[in-house]
């Protein structure tokens, strides 16, 4: 089973978050930066859930971007960034850090399944294609664009490199990305990908 490390010092918001991932996950939790290290260095985390405002600066991104480098820099885990109105451009900035998703509050919990069911997706295949010899996933977005370019890039390239391995397998690419293979078709739509793509990218 995942065990997510929720990372948050409003302790409505943490209940109401654990309460939506405890059906699924196993939820550990954290209200400051010092609490979170000793449960990342003591438990088998696999995702984490950061609030970039964090004591004592709860006002600023400053406390949950000096963790957000911790985690990636320690334990090269997917983190979706949790952030207020205010502090929208920290997170886009923890977005090309290398955090995976930035959610702003008040937090859907519809939005937060889908950020994490992406991020264990990502995070899957990453590991599938290390296996096999391609590097890890990245990709290169401006900041100031916003996320949804970050996302479509990275889904793109993601994409790009399981078509290429399979050479275009339709079929093995859906079972290795795990998704349907209808979906794949609505991706190769989506970005134009034709076989030829394949064969003209060594």
């Amino acid at each position: 089973m995942e065990t997510i490390l929720l990372i948050e010092d409003d302790v409505a918001l943490r209940a109401q978050v654990r309460f939506a991932l405890e059906e699924r996950f196993e939820v550990k939790e954290a209200a400051n930066v010092q609490k979170a290290v000793h449960i990342l260095n003591s438990e088998r985390i696999t995702l984490a859930i950061l609030d970039l405002g964090l004591p004592p600066h709860e006002n600023t991104p400053q406390e949950g971007l000096r963790l957000l480098h911790y985690i990636l820099e320690n334990f090269g885990l997917k983190v979706i960034i949790f952030t207020g109105q205010k502090t929208e451009s920290a997170a886009l900035e923890s977005i090309k850090s290398g955090a995976f998703d930035y959610l702003v509050k008040p937090v859907s919990i519809e939005q937060l399944m889908f950020s994490v069911d992406r991020a264990i997706l990502f995070r899957d295949t990453e590991e599938k294609l290390s296996r096999q010899g391609t590097a890890r996933i990245s990709f290169g977005v401006e900041v100031g664009k916003g996320l949804q370019p970050a996302r479509d890039e990275a889904e793109k390239n993601i994409i790009f490199k399981v078509l290429k391995d399979t050479n275009f397998n339709v079929y093995k690419s859906a079972k290795l990305l795990g998704v349907k293979r209808e979906s794949l078709y609505y991706f190769i739509k989506k970005f134009g990908f034709k076989r030829e793509d394949i064969d003209d990218n060594p």
